[in-house]
């Protein structure tokens, strides 16, 4: 009797969710057609922003979890000093920041006659850059802005998993002559192993919608070349009014999303 009182209780959060989160799928997929998705195929613009795509999340991920894993093992390390934790307080800045600020500064110092990056390498004698006027260093840019606005996230979600960690279990390792590499492989890493897929999961899945470092830094620029498919999308829903084309552009990378939810899900499940 109580199994199907629970069961029936559950119901309503089962029709919550599904109204929320589902049916607005569907109801994208209805308003697309297959021709929709085959022609996004033989649009040149949609091939490179889906490279972007990829290049941006298969380097801007990694480079955030490896800089928090270091950076939270820092402030672990030397939790005690006062310089540090100065420095702990004052370093999730960049993501406390609200990104429209943080990016049109960032625009700024990067501009190529006036930005403040050029005037330092002008005064070193180096030539100046153009950040955003090439498509390989407004590439870089824009990863560099991403990681540098987000990794502060995952290293105070890293450095809080680091903090239950049993200080015996250092002890014990300290006292079996382990190295801080072998403490970090086999106490530190299999600890916070369920919270680091967390923020690879919540890192790739924010990356690939990643508007505002794109959009406010370079505007899909030069020449169209930095689009990712977010942007893209919102191009052509907003400045060109083509809402089917739109919706099919967001629409035809959700199988690679959800391929992706599924296989973390499915460590965070074995890990468990």
């Amino acid at each position: 009797m109580n199994m199907k009182f629970e069961e029936i209780s559950f119901l309503p959060f089962i029709f919550f969710f599904c109204s929320l989160m589902i049916y607005p799928i569907i109801l994208s997929a209805s308003m697309i057609s297959l021709h929709d998705l085959l022609s996004l195929f033989r649009s040149d613009l949609y091939i490179q922003s889906l490279k972007n795509l990829l290049l941006f999340t298969g380097i801007a991920v990694p480079v955030k979890l490896v800089l928090a894993l270091f950076i939270s093992g820092i402030l672990s390390g030397f939790r005690k000093n006062k310089l540090v934790k100065i420095l702990g307080i004052m370093y999730p800045l960049p993501w406390a920041i609200p990104a429209m600020s943080a990016a049109l500064s960032f625009r700024w110092s990067l501009d190529y006659d006036f930005g403040i990056i050029n005037k330092m390498l002008s005064d070193l004698g180096l030539p100046k850059v153009p950040w955003l006027l090439t498509y390989p260093t407004a590439m870089l840019s824009i990863i560099i802005f991403h990681v540098w606005k987000w990794t502060p996230l995952w290293t105070l979600m890293l450095f809080a998993a680091r903090q239950v960690i049993p200080e015996e279990l250092y002890e014990a390792a300290r006292i079996d002559g382990a190295s801080s590499l072998q403490m970090f492989r086999n106490v530190t890493f299999p600890l916070i192993k369920g919270t680091f897929l967390i923020c690879l999961l919540l890192s790739s899945i924010w990356s690939m919608g990643e508007f505002e470092a794109i959009w406010l830094v370079t505007l899909g620029g030069p020449n169209q070349t930095t689009h990712t498919i977010t942007t893209l999308g919102i191009r052509e829903v907003f400045f060109y009014g083509n809402l089917d084309k739109g919706i099919a552009i967001y629409f035809s990378i959700f199988p690679l999303i959800a391929a992706l939810v599924v296989m973390i899900l499915f460590l965070l499940r074995r890990e468990s």
